[in-house]
């Protein structure tokens, strides 16, 4: 009796989480194409592994959506998606070495070296407990968004409270809208709780019920639920393990195997 619990404990998550990735079919495949297809798009991220670690899923919607707009090709059009890293994660002095980690791990994702935007910079180095200037990211990042017509960067929690996260957020506000020097339409990745955050897929059916069911408003359209598949969890697995090696302690193990952000994104409009 007690392993039927068990199992049934077990089985009911894993039918909510299929039943909504592949019945319910949540934006990778119906209404992503009509805010990213054919834009031009810049994810600005503050360490090399932030991309795999938290924006997993939304790379994989994106892979996705180039392969149904460019004729199955997996790779991603050199114009259409870079990431902007703002520092190299030199915090333990492996700054180049991660460097080219992140380039790596783009691959994962099908994007090209030459869309990896890495910068080293004395004003935004990558410290847990600081706030960068917002004036110093945007003259830094300034340049490369000229023909971004689309930003995707994180909300003001940073999703680990990590202050250099939630300095993008700052520098977003400040200058991508409303009366903002470059003004781009800009998608934030939503912060958690931390029961939620250790779920994994688990978080997978409140999330999209509570975005798309309780959410009937002008809101509903402001945002968007990216489900990665087994494949997809799998290749964002990849990426943090194969790529950002010098990073796999035990506690990475810990992220990948319970993190709701390795198979679930959640993006809000600012």
């Amino acid at each position: 009796m007690r392993l039927r619990k068990i199992i049934i404990i077990i089985l009911i998550p894993v039918l909510a989480w299929l039943i909504t990735k592949y019945v319910l079919r949540p934006p990778n495949v119906r209404t992503l194409s009509s805010h990213f297809a054919h834009k031009r798009i810049a994810m600005i991220i503050a360490h090399p592994d932030d991309e795999a670690m938290f924006f997993g899923p939304t790379l994989n919607a994106l892979r996705q959506l180039a392969m149904q707009t460019n004729l199955g090709s997996p790779a991603l059009p050199e114009t259409n998606l870079r990431i902007l890293c703002l520092s190299t994660g030199n915090a333990d002095s492996l700054g180049e070495t991660r460097t080219g980690e992140l380039r790596s791990s783009a691959a994962h994702f099908g994007i090209p070296p030459s869309n990896v935007i890495i910068f080293d910079d004395p004003r935004v180095q990558d410290q847990m407990g600081v706030k960068w200037p917002t004036d110093a990211i945007a003259s830094l990042v300034g340049p490369h968004l000229t023909d971004v017509e689309v930003v995707i960067t994180f909300d003001n929690g940073g999703v680990s409270g990590h202050g250099n996260h939630m300095s993008l957020n700052s520098f977003a506000r400040e200058f991508l809208s409303g009366q903002g020097e470059i003004q781009r339409e800009v998608w934030m990745l939503k912060s958690t709780s931390i029961l939620r955050k250790y779920v994994s897929f688990l978080d997978i059916p409140y999330t999209y019920v509570s975005n798309h069911f309780f959410n009937r408003n002008s809101k509903a359209e402001r945002s968007l639920v990216l489900v990665s598949d087994v494949r997809e969890y799998a290749n964002t697995r990849d990426a943090m393990t194969q790529a950002h090696k010098s990073q796999m302690r035990w506690f990475r193990w810990g992220w990948i195997s319970l993190s709701r952000y390795m198979v679930v994104n959640d993006l809000h409009l600012l």
